[in-house]
């Protein structure tokens, strides 16, 4: 009876150990566990204390995180680049021109053509040269109806010459977009810490900085317009001429006296060149000769008194 209940001791003893391991274990894996997740939680919460610290300063970063690439060629995608967030696309910037030679009979009736052919497209002349024989025109199209305002140039007389270019600018035009949008927040910014400024150094300081902000956003502006515009009317440059030996009268003959007088003309100017380099060297050339001899003569010819000096010091 004594042993037995010695042995229920001993195993109620063990039963009590047992527990209260695994208690500890327990309270160790729960303590491990709260010390992983604020390890974990740390950096979240330091990111959120410092975010309203240096919101001010990231929000240039924050403004240029949405990029623009290029996306592979395919089926549905080929009037558009991708966003690199999202993967949507937006509309390829393009710059199109186009170079035209044409041949025509009459230049005068030509040139009324060629700007009722530019008006009836919406567009309008940039410049514009002439001259007997051969006139050039720098136009400008909607981009909308380029192609189709090339395809009916041939209407304006007998093509010699047609090149057609195509320049992507969508990567130029997206990035000096997004960086222009950055600058007008980074004014708004400066403008608002301005206002709340005590310092008049910190002042003058922020005025120099909205000074320098607002000239690159004026900047920026204007190669925006230059580029859009650029985009959307097309350059076509459009050369008309007549055929060779041809006025808007007819068929020019050669003037044969013409060209006897013109070769008699250039024979009298070269001769007159020549008498004229004759003049020239006689005047200036014979007074340099007769110099340079008369010292020839007194240093070394007769007189030697060159020689004689080198004789008296080799003695």
């Amino acid at each position: 009876m004594k042993k037995n209940l010695n042995f229920i001791l001993i195993f109620t003893c063990f039963i009590l150990m047992f527990f209260s391991c695994g208690k500890n274990v327990t309270e160790n894996s729960v303590a491990t566990s709260g010390q992983r997740l604020m390890m974990k939680s740390a950096p979240k919460m330091a990111v959120t204390n410092s975010s309203a610290v240096f919101s001010d300063a990231v929000v240039e970063e924050s403004a240029m995180d949405t990029s623009y690439g290029y996306a592979p060629e395919g089926p549905g995608n080929q009037s558009g680049i991708s966003n690199g967030e999202n993967g949507t696309s937006v509309e390829r910037k393009l710059i199109k021109r186009g170079n035209v030679n044409i041949e025509v009979q009459n230049l005068k009736k030509a040139q009324e053509s060629v700007e009722k052919w530019c008006q009836d497209f919406g567009g309008y002349v940039e410049s514009f040269s002439d001259s007997p024989t051969f006139s050039h025109y720098s136009l400008r199209i909607p981009v909308i109806k380029f192609d189709e305002a090339l395809n009916s140039v041939g209407d304006l007389g007998v093509i010699k010459s047609k090149n057609i270019s195509t320049q992507d600018v969508s990567e130029q035009f997206y990035d000096l977009q997004t960086r222009l949008s950055t600058k007008k927040i980074m004014k708004e910014r400066l403008q608002k810490y301005l206002t709340q400024a005590k310092d008049v150094k910190d002042m003058l300081q922020i005025e120099k900085e909205l000074n320098n902000t607002i000239s690159e956003i004026e900047s920026m502006e204007g190669r925006m317009k230059r580029l859009s515009g650029q985009i959307e009317f097309s350059s076509v440059n459009i050369s008309l001429e007549l055929p060779h030996r041809t006025t808007d009268e007819g068929f020019v003959w050669p003037d044969f006296l013409q060209g006897f007088r013109e070769f008699l003309s250039n024979c009298v100017d070269f001769f007159v060149g020549l008498f004229g380099i004759m003049i020239y060297a006689i005047v200036f050339g014979v007074p340099i000769i007769a110099i340079l001899a008369f010292l020839y003569w007194l240093l070394i010819g007769k007189k030697g008194l060159l020689i004689k000096l080198f004789k008296k010091l080799s003695k």
